[in-house]
């Protein structure tokens, strides 16, 4: 037998030439791979060994063996190192037949020669066999695929199976013969080339997906495997085409689902995720992404639950997940989520299991509920704001009660002490002169105190709205003095206060809502300063006209400022720059709010270290300017008239106070109890005079007067209501409707003796 060996750059196989030639056969030695196919085509040789013992491919040069003429028959044996034969395994799968290991042992190479001459004799025996005859036909009938044997070069199409012309919709005749080019059957030309290219290097061709036409020109999916083997003594190449146009169609669905799931769990409002059984993330839409703070999806793949969960909810989240998994039953609960910036997220999350891309997985769809979190605090505090508002009236409204007393009192104590021999008078002693003088003082300054008192509880009533919440023409001075009084504590140890009002045209508001956004400027200027220098820095309030005729008010600080980055979210709700405790986030949103509501508007000017300037711009009222109250009249004189007076109001030291008042001037009578009035009344008893408190126990101010109109009509129109603050609906409106004069406690002795002559002048 003829035998070649290719031994790289002639190394020596000496002992294996030897025994070959001891075994009587003929060895062909050749030294490069290039001089293989002149030594084959002087004669061919059934055994052809191969040195593979140094690196690099064998691969090549088996494929060229098998292409020549004869060589899909030879017996191809490798020599490799002994203990590295496996880097041999992808020579033997391309078309390599024994392995030898070196160095050699005589016993196995005597066995592996044996192995080889009795392959190659029965390889020698199928020669003569007609491929094409009946071994071909039985060959492509039998194949469960489309199959078809083509030229090496051209891809003629030589044999084929009846499956082959199913597949492409052809007839034998209408194929046979012809190249798969001009048949048109790639979907793509250039396709073919590259098939051919792996061939070549490769010796097969495995599982490509390719797409060919059929004669209608539809486009199947097939898989293409593709081998060399020879036929009419010349190699040709045998194609198997399985169709899967079906699988491909589904995979196609398949994906168009997917898409759209995934198009579908983008769109959603709630936050969509999947864990493992492991608590970690799988996949998670864009909304959890945004609602956590991360801006991209992936940075969330692989992350434990423990990552998005505060540490004291982590076991129960666990357990929730494993409950889900273990039962398969939904849990529905609500949960703190944590943001990357380590704020809190409130949401209501549902978790159910789910076999999702072939694993048990928990899948969680939660909705967030951080708005409506804000939003029942914004509302927690709006009824806490109502609820000091009204606790503000009530206050108001008792500390009137005494201070009429108080005030009256020290009005009476410092007329009677003016009564009094002055210094130098006859048989005055020095001493009780200089107390007298101290006296006076003292009250003097006492009804400075009480005065003072009685703005800072007008201011009060004021800003907690005790009065009608409807607009009405307001003069936005007289609000920012009223304001600027409640923020004097807030302001003094942090800043100067420099008021620059000018004359401006009155606007139409609710008094207490824009006193409530005016403090709230302040304030907040009042606390971007820091304690404990006041005389390094300033607050500016100003009020003068702007532009288009709109009222401007200026609140200007000194203090630390506000970066440019926050400054087109100051208005939002519950975005705030103070430390946590300090504010809510929800002054400004409703100073916008209340500011926008009268068609206003509000402006902000700030940078880091150099202060805020907060204006606000209000349209001009289409009413006129509100008359300036009347002159008070001047102290009775001594030819005033004397009436019969009836004082009603269950304070009893207001009652002595107001007797105290009056009864040097008229016949006063006194009475805590409205039920006791309206008895002297039925009694027969006239008075040209009835003052009377409107909020009483029992029968109240409204009460009383109400049953004098039906039965006492004169007597009704006589009556003149005290009142330390109409703290209810009732009474607003019952003061709004009759027109019976009101006095507000406390009120001056003057005042309420030149009342009295303005009604006995009038009966």
């Amino acid at each position: 037998m003829r035998v070649l060996i290719v031994a790289q750059g002639g190394a020596d196989l000496s002992p294996l030439e030897t025994l070959l030639e001891a075994r009587g056969n003929t060895v062909v030695h050749v030294a490069r791979d290039v001089e293989v196919p002149a030594a084959w085509r002087a004669e061919p040789c059934p055994l052809v060994v191969l040195d593979a013992r140094e690196p690099g491919s064998r691969m090549p040069l088996v494929r060229a063996l098998r292409s020549l003429p004869g060589g899909a028959a030879a017996v191809v044996m490798l020599v490799g190192r002994r203990g590295a034969l496996h880097l041999l395994e992808p020579a033997l799968e391309d078309g390599a037949d024994e392995v030898l290991a070196w160095p050699m042992d005589a016993e196995e190479l005597r066995l592996r020669l044996d192995m080889a001459e009795r392959r190659s004799a029965r390889r020698e025996s199928r020669v003569g066999v007609p491929f094409g005859d009946e071994l071909r036909d039985t060959m492509l009938s039998v194949s469960p695929v489309p199959t078809s044997i083509t030229t090496l070069g051209e891809g003629r199409v030589v044999a084929a199976n009846d499956a082959y012309f199913r597949a492409f919709g052809y007839s034998r005749e209408d194929m046979l013969g012809k190249t798969t080019v001009e048949l048109r059957l790639w979907e793509r030309p250039f396709d073919r080339a590259h098939v051919m290219e792996r061939l070549r290097q490769h010796g097969s061709v495995r599982g490509v997906d390719a797409q060919y036409h059929t004669s209608t020109g539809e486009v199947r999916h097939t898989l293409l495997f593709m081998g060399l083997v020879p036929y009419a003594g010349e190699p040709h190449v045998i194609s198997f085409f399985p169709d899967i146009t079906p699988l491909k169609q589904a995979e196609e669905e398949v994906r168009r689902s997917e898409v759209s799931f995934r198009t579908l769990i983008q769109s959603l409002p709630d936050l969509v995720a999947v864990f493992d059984r492991d608590a970690r993330v799988r996949y998670a839409n864009l909304k959890v992404a945004r609602a956590l703070g991360y801006s991209d999806v992936r940075e969330l793949i692989g992350k434990h639950i423990s990552d998005m969960i505060p540490p004291e909810d982590l076991a129960s989240a666990d357990a929730r997940m494993h409950e889900a998994l273990r039962t398969g039953r939904n849990a529905l609960s609500e949960r703190r989520m944590v943001r990357r910036d380590g704020g809190i997220l409130h949401v209501e999350s549902t978790t159910f299991p789910l076999h999702f891309d072939g694993e048990d997985s928990i899948v969680s769809v939660a909705h967030d509920l951080t708005e409506r979190h804000q939003m029942q605090a914004r509302l927690m505090l709006a009824e806490r704001m109502a609820s000091v508002g009204t606790l503000a009236a009530g206050v108001a409204h008792e500390i009137n009660n005494p201070l009429a007393y108080l005030t009256a009192n020290l009005a009476f104590a410092r007329e009677e002490l003016s009564n009094l021999p002055g210094p130098g008078a006859p048989g005055m002693d020095a001493t009780v002169t200089e107390s007298l003088a101290d006296a006076q003082s003292a009250l003097a300054e006492a009804q400075q105190g009480a005065e003072r008192v009685r703005t800072i509880v007008r201011d009060l009533k004021t800003f907690s709205r005790v009065d009608s919440l409807e607009d009405s023409v307001v003069d936005v001075r007289q609000v920012l003095d009223s304001t600027l009084n409640l923020a004097t504590t807030e302001i003094r140890h942090r800043a100067r206060l420099v008021k620059l009002f000018e004359d401006v045209t009155p606007v139409r508001a609710n008094e207490s809502r824009l006193g409530q956004v005016f403090l709230n400027l302040l304030v907040n200027a009042a606390q971007a300063i820091p304690e404990g220098s006041p005389d390094r820095h300033e607050i500016r309030v100003a009020a003068r006209m702007g532009d288009g005729g709109r009222v401007l008010v200026e609140v200007s600080d000194t203090g630390v400022g506000i970066a440019a980055e926050h400054l087109p979210r100051l208005f939002d709700p519950f975005f705030t720059t103070k430390a946590p405790g300090v504010g809510t986030g929800l002054g400004l949103s409703i100073c916008h709010n209340l500011v926008t509501a009268l068609g206003g508007e509000i402006r902000v000017r700030s940078a880091p270290n150099r202060g805020s300037t907060f204006q606000v711009l209000l349209p001009p009222s289409e009413r006129p300017r509100a008359l300036p109250p009347p002159p008070p009249l001047e102290a009775p004189s001594s030819a005033e008239k004397r009436g019969r007076l009836l004082v009603v109001d269950d304070e009893p030291l207001v009652c002595t106070a107001l007797g105290r008042t009056l009864r040097p001037h008229h016949d006063v009578t006194l009475a805590t109890r409205a039920q006791d009035a309206l008895e002297r009344i039925e009694a027969g008893e006239h008075y040209d005079v009835v003052f009377c408190d409107l909020m009483m126990p029992g029968m109240s101010g409204m009460d009383f007067y109400s049953t004098l109109m039906k039965r006492y009509p004169d007597q009704a129109r006589r009556v003149v209501f005290l009142t330390g603050g109409a703290v209810t609906p009732q009474a607003r409106a019952f003061l709004e409707t009759v027109t019976s004069p009101h006095l507000e406690k406390p009120f001056a002795g003057r005042e309420l003796l030149s009342l009295v002559q303005e009604r006995l002048a009038r009966a």
